[in-house]
């Protein structure tokens, strides 16, 4: 009878460690179950990455992340500040559109400019992208970059290579030379001077015929070359453009010998716009000689074909001019005053 309780005490313990030994198990195979469950793909993932890994101090390094998240999802790229590790943000580039994946989903990305001075391996820290899926937030982290920087020393060379620069040298100095070549200068500006004193003189010189006399009036020389003009009957000849040129050449050089303006030697636009800052005209004869002025280049330039009351119109107006200015303005006033 001892014999059986104790055969049937030893079955009872052989039952009680094996059932200890399946708990564990179970509980094992349920967890793992449970973690798999839990590994769903995440709705977001990020990836960073850099166009080289090595680099010399001072480079710039194109450093990228990459953004891949769900439709519903939003995102948000962390504030880079200035610094990033040892590596400066030269250039934080503006997070761009997100691209539509065919798969389904977006990616957004961003690009950076960074350097450095530190030599050595060293680390682009992990980014942290934030993101909310509904009412959830979370967060996902780039990889880490590494990149080898390396100095300017080359291999062989040691710092004792690098010399400093050499110090400044004197220059002798011979004011013998020194006083030649200010003589040659001036001697050139003063020859220069002279040269341009002649070409003025010859430029005034060869003027419309009538104006060398200087005994005569400004007036006076305009009224005979303007009836001497009218003579020659350029018009019924059909040399219209050269009427033109002719008329516009005596109101010219009557205009610089009365008022002293520089009229000949400059282009329409120039000319008006002395003439509109000068106070040797009236308004009304800026205005008439602009008019004037603006109607003859028409002719010259344009290939306008004026009608022969617009030639008539414009030979009054070039006397009407001359006839209404050829008294100083200080002379009409003392005139005035005296009635």
């Amino acid at each position: 009878m001892a014999i059986k309780e104790y055969w049937t005490l030893t079955k009872l313990l052989i039952l009680v460690l094996v059932a200890y030994t399946l708990i564990p198990l179970h509980n094992v195979a349920f967890a793992q179950k449970s973690g798999g469950a839990k590994n769903e793909a995440a709705p977001v993932e990020a990836t960073a990455g850099a166009d080289r890994n090595e680099a010399t101090i001072g480079d710039k390094i194109k450093f990228h992340v990459r953004v891949k998240y769900k439709d519903n999802v939003a995102i948000q790229f962390p504030d880079m500040g200035e610094q990033l590790g040892v590596f400066t943000v030269k250039k934080a580039g503006l997070a761009e559109a997100p691209e539509k994946l065919s798969e389904g989903g977006l990616v957004a990305a961003r690009d950076f400019v960074l350097s450095t001075y530190e030599i050595g391996r060293q680390t682009i820290p992990a980014l942290k992208i934030t993101y909310r899926d509904g009412q959830n937030e979370g967060e996902v982290s780039t990889d880490e970059v590494t990149i080898d920087i390396k100095g300017v020393i080359k291999e062989g060379e040691t710092a004792g290579d690098i010399k400093d620069i050499l110090p400044p040298v004197a220059i002798t100095t011979s004011f013998r030379r020194l006083v030649l070549w200010i003589s040659i200068g001036l001697g050139v500006f003063l020859l220069a001077g002279i040269i341009y004193g002649i070409i003025s003189k010859c430029k005034k010189g060869a003027k419309t015929p009538g104006y060398q006399d200087v005994s005569r009036k400004p007036h006076e020389i305009a009224y005979e070359l303007l009836e001497r003009l009218s003579k020659e009957n350029l018009i019924a000849q059909g040399l219209i453009k050269e009427y033109y040129y002719r008329i516009t050449n005596i109101l010219r050089h009557y205009i610089e010998d009365r008022f002293n303006l520089l009229a000949p030697e400059r282009t329409t636009e120039e000319f008006l716009t002395e003439v509109a800052h000068t106070n040797k005209l009236e308004e009304t004869h800026k205005t008439l000689i602009r008019e004037f002025l603006v109607r003859c280049d028409m002719v010259k330039y344009a290939k306008y074909g004026p009608s022969g009351l617009e030639i008539k119109e414009t030979y009054d107006a070039a006397k009407k001019f001359i006839d209404e200015t050829k008294e100083l303005r200080e002379e009409k006033e003392v005139v005035a005053d005296k009635k």
